[in-house]
């Protein structure tokens, strides 16, 4: 399924702006038709087939696209839901502002790394699999509009190859011609265009125009009445028109415009531009004959195209692939004004032609730079604060990520990762992070963990841990493996089964837990195996993966470089902000410069995440309708004037976040000409703090930003925070 829906999204980015191409293309024809030569004209068109067909391309810093907005579709992995946001719950929030602490735990994105609902656990790291409200169960738009392309194009192609057979069955019953007349003239332009390849004349009755079909075997069709209409001249024009289709190429051209045709079918631009073509491909076609058999000719060609045209009375089906010498009425008179003006060379390219081409192939085929996506909000980043520390609570021993790529900027070693996932599964997280029990530290590990989920947020979400590992100690031992829940005492008996095994071919160990949960029908499985002095390990359910897939699953770790079959870039989920890159990338996203001071009156920066709607990585309770920025504050423990767990959130966002009519208006302020708003959420309907703290929300907009601070405490400071919030400067 995610196979599917990454060529769609891919595809459906290249048909919006192959439509752009086209646009374009469509006012160059009619603005200078007329000066363009007829070959130029049609080559044009191979900018627009090429974008179709290709949707990947290089960056450029002269591509069209830097100068149009980018609003192309590209998040198609948000849950349908309610845009009103979603409210807190008790229950499962990670996001409560009831301590200065901000530790390990709150601070995760509630990652799958074991089960934190299980006893006997000792795990430091630890997380829910709760379902988590704010989350609909349903298909994404990606989904739906995947299922949606497929069945159009399998449609599509269905009715192609029924046409083409309906087409093959009429014309199986051809003659072939025996005519000497026929046959000499057909084998003069056939050494005149220098083609050797064995190409026969059939006449048939179901054909009121001269074509030519077939890939691989091409024949060309003459209408059973065509000798008794036709001189020499005239048939030498007709198959000399034939054989230049088949010299150019045509067929095989046009066999790629059907599959463009097949895989944009919604786009009805694209079903214009084959018919555009065709003519200006039948264009061409005159014009290279004309070249070949002189100006002088160019009255009787057209003479012959005439007496074709008026004869003409059945067009082909557009679904047959041929290349045909007849027209429409339009296109013929057209036809005849360039047979009429046709000078000789006029279908050579000439230096100026050349260049054009290469010049609107640079522009239109290629994708917009990241310099040409950067804004002067990113060059004041760039420039400022080299050595920005955006999450100061996090060191090397613990960070997460949510892409890989983001991850390897924080080179640990060299691990593998898998390059299959079943069915469904898609990247989560990727987190590093440092494990130990001795109280020395001498049986520490450094593990690198990337979960993969399935079901995001819904009752049957289900996740597989990858884990590698070094160190002196192991995953076993430090109960970091889901089969293997470790006894805390040696008394105790072990509660887990372990069997050596080879799975994939790759010999390890196979985990069981034995212990039994009304809860938790599913087993607990690790598979643990050493490669290269790197210790590996794969958690997961019984329930969630078979056999079969674990097998694929094992045998197929690479290094990240060698990755093809699985996306680890994590787009449209949410990532911690650690420094200039990913402040930088929070603003690309959100659209607009932020705030984010290092330090306020007493307090300093705990933490700072963009927060993206609907992502597929982080369960906080609180699920906005909107990308936002959430940045923490929190007193030192030193503190004089604060209490220990005194904190606020600040969230920064386009689009307000909380729903002012869930709350209670308490009094109005302003500072430094901004107005304010106080409410209190009586009802608990976003955040649940406990019976003896208050939660105040101060909601503002200032410069078109909507701002929020939900304040933990410091009820003497608070304006003051607000004050300083609002007069510090933008980056």
């Amino acid at each position: 399924m995610k196979y599917l829906e990454t060529v769609f999204s891919l595809l459906f980015t290249a048909s919006v702006a192959s439509t752009v191409i086209l646009l374009l293309l469509l006012l160059i024809r009619k603005l200078f038709q007329k000066n363009l030569k007829p070959r130029v004209v049609h080559i044009l068109w191979f900018l627009v087939l090429i974008k179709l067909l290709v949707p990947i391309a290089p960056q450029s810093p002269i591509s069209l696209f830097n100068v149009l907005p980018q609003t192309l579709p590209m998040e198609w992995n948000s849950v349908q839901k309610s845009k009103q946001p979603t409210p807190f719950t008790e229950t499962g929030s990670s996001t409560e502002i009831q301590s200065n602490y901000i530790d390990v735990k709150k601070q995760l994105p509630e990652f799958t790394l074991n089960r934190a609902d299980e006893p006997g656990s000792s795990v430091i790291i630890r997380s829910s699999q709760d379902h988590f409200p704010g989350i609909t169960d349903g298909l994404t738009w990606l989904s739906i509009g995947s299922w949606v392309w497929l069945g159009g194009l399998l449609c599509l192609g269905g009715y192609y190859l029924f046409s083409a057979l309906i087409f093959r069955k009429r014309v199986g019953n051809s003659i072939k011609i025996e005519d000497i007349e026929v046959l000499t003239v057909l084998e003069a332009c056939k050494q005149r265009l220098n083609i050797k390849k064995r190409i026969y004349a059939y006449e048939t009755s179901h054909l009121r125009s001269p074509c030519l079909h077939g890939l691989w075997r091409p024949k060309i069709y003459l209408p059973e009445d065509i000798g008794t209409i036709a001189d020499s001249n005239q048939l030498t024009h007709i198959l000399m028109h034939e054989l230049i289709h088949y010299k150019r190429k045509d067929l095989w051209i046009n066999s790629l415009w059907a599959l463009s045709v097949g895989i944009h079918w919604y786009n009805p631009l694209v079903w214009l531009s084959v018919r555009k073509m065709k003519a200006d491909q039948e264009v061409a076609c005159d014009a290279s004959v004309l070249e070949t058999l002189g100006e002088r000719e160019a009255l009787s060609y057209g003479m012959t195209l005439l007496m074709l045209s008026r004869s003409f009375s059945q067009q082909p089906s557009p679904q047959i692939n041929l290349s045909h010498f007849g027209d429409n009425k339009y296109e013929a008179k057209r036809r005849m004004m360039m047979i009429t003006k046709f000078k000789k060379g006029s279908y050579r390219l000439s230096a100026a032609a050349i260049f054009l081409i290469i010049v609107l192939s640079a522009i239109l085929l290629t994708n917009a730079s990241d310099a040409g996506k950067a804004t002067e909000l990113d060059t004041a980043a760039q420039v400022a604060n080299p050595n920005l520390d955006l999450y100061p609570i996090y060191n090397d021993s613990f960070r997460w990520f949510h892409s890989l790529d983001r991850a390897l900027d924080f080179p640990k070693y060299n691990f593998k990762i898998p390059d299959y996932l079943p069915e469904g599964y898609q990247l989560q997280s990727v987190l590093y992070y440092t494990n130990f029990t001795s109280s020395n530290n001498t049986n520490l590990i450094d593990v690198a963990s990337i979960t993969f989920v399935s079901n995001f947020g819904q009752k049957n979400e289900q996740t597989i841990d990858v884990k590698a590992s070094k160190g002196s100690g192991n995953l076993l031992e430090e109960d970091q493996l889901r089969g293997a829940p470790y006894p805390q005492s040696a008394n105790k008996t072990p509660e887990y089964r372990q069997e050596a095994v080879t799975i994939g071919n790759v010999e390890g160990t196979l985990f069981t837990d034995r212990r039994h949960y009304k809860k938790r029908p599913e087993t607990g499985k690790s598979f643990y195996w050493q490669d290269d002095n790197v210790w590996y390990a794969i958690d997961y359910y019984s329930e969630h993966m078979s056999q079969e897939e674990l097998t694929k699953m094992v045998q197929s770790f690479v290094f990240p470089q060698q990755v093809q079959h699985v996306r680890y870039d994590g787009d449209g989920n949410s990532f911690p902000l650690y420094d200039e890159r990913d402040l930088l990338a929070a603003k690309n996203i959100l659209g607009f410069k932020v705030k984010i001071p290092l330090e306020l009156p007493g307090l300093k920066l705990s933490g700072s995440r963009l927060l993206r709607a609907g992502d597929q990585n982080t369960a906080y309770a609180f699920r906005q309708a909107t990308d936002a920025l959430w940045t923490d504050y929190g007193a030192p423990h030193d503190s004089s004037i604060y209490d220990v767990n005194d904190n606020f959130s600040l969230y920064q966002s386009k689009e307000p976040l909380f729903d002012t009519s869930k709350l209670s208006l308490t009094r109005m302020l302003k500072i430094n000409g901004v107005e304010i708003s106080a409410y209190e959420d009586k009802n608990h309907v976003y955040f649940a703090p406990s019976k003896e703290v208050k939660l105040p929300y101060y909601l503002w907009k200032q410069d078109d930003i909507y701002y929020t601070a939900v304040f933990s405490g410091m009820d003497k400071y608070q304006e003051d925070n607000l004050k300083a919030i609002i007069s510090a400067p933008v980056q």
